[in-house]
């Protein structure tokens, strides 16, 4: 039941990013193409942990490549507000 489960996951996850591939390829904006990027990490990510037998989910490498796939998801969002505030002509605020 585990596989299955792990399986559905790794395909919804390899639908999302399609889909998010296609939103960038008819709108060209870069934040579609990051998180389709991210979701793709998360599907291959997912599938290698069923493959392996799903023994142990902690150990670094799914870590680390689960922490990549949100990190670029972070990424996307941040630049997409910067690049927004470039286009507007606004300067970045500097709060401190």
């Amino acid at each position: 039941m585990q596989f299955f489960l792990l399986g559905m996951i790794s395909m919804g996850s390899l639908v999302v990013a399609l889909l998010f591939l296609r939103f960038w390829r008819t709108s060209g904006d870069r934040l579609f193409l990051f998180f389709a990027a991210a979701f793709a990490m998360e599907a291959v990510n997912r599938a290698l942990f069923a493959y392996g037998g799903a023994q142990d989910e902690d150990t670094l490498f799914y870590f680390v490549a689960r922490l990549l796939a949100y990190g670029l998801i972070l990424f996307a969002v941040v630049d997409k507000n910067l690049r927004q505030k470039r286009l507007r002509g606004e300067a970045p605020s500097r709060r401190g």
